[in-house]
């Protein structure tokens, strides 16, 4: 298994973060429609009731049945609207966090790839220099201080890129 960056896990528990908040948004919606729900149709069965006792005829039952027929479909439109607005609210931040995730892994890689251009840039210039100096130098130990020059260029182009890299990679 590869190991992750610091900024990719950082990118992946800010991510995990929004998709539990999602879920847990989600979750207590639909407690609280059920709830609603629950509530709306026992005090639906509640009126019910007190009024089939008090309906002196069949049309009257029959209406008191019909609205509580309907009294029921409303607790249910209710619920469903409840539910259908949190799960807007989940889609929003679950994919709001996906597009964070997303976001970081691509400046992540971008950083990369500038560290990577730049140290390639050093690289040639100090091979540039390093090829002038050999031509200019006279004697052995102007060629070994060119050399050295060179090697340390090259080691501090090194440390810059992983220094800028190092949180990314």
């Amino acid at each position: 298994m590869q190991n992750k960056s610091e900024a990719e896990t950082e990118a992946l528990a800010a991510q995990t973060k929004g998709h539990t908040e999602a879920k847990n948004i989600v979750d207590e919606a639909w407690k609280r429609a059920d709830q609603a729900y629950k509530e709306s149709k026992k005090q639906a069965d509640i009126v019910h009731e007190q009024a089939k006792k008090i309906a002196v005829n069949k049309q009257a039952k029959d209406e008191v049945d019909k609205a509580h027929k309907e009294a029921h479909e409303q607790a249910k439109k209710l619920r469903d609207s409840i539910v259908a607005e949190a799960m807007a609210v989940f889609r929003t931040i679950y994919d709001k966090a996906d597009a964070d995730y997303l976001e970081a892994q691509a400046k992540s890689q971008a950083v990369i790839k500038d560290a990577d251009e730049s140290f390639k840039e050093a690289k040639k210039q100090a091979e540039i220099v390093y090829k002038e100096a050999m031509k200019q130098a006279i004697d052995k130990q102007a060629k070994k201080e060119a050399d050295e020059a060179f090697k340390k260029a090259i080691a501090q182009a090194k440390q810059v890129r992983n220094e800028t890299t190092r949180k990314y990679r």
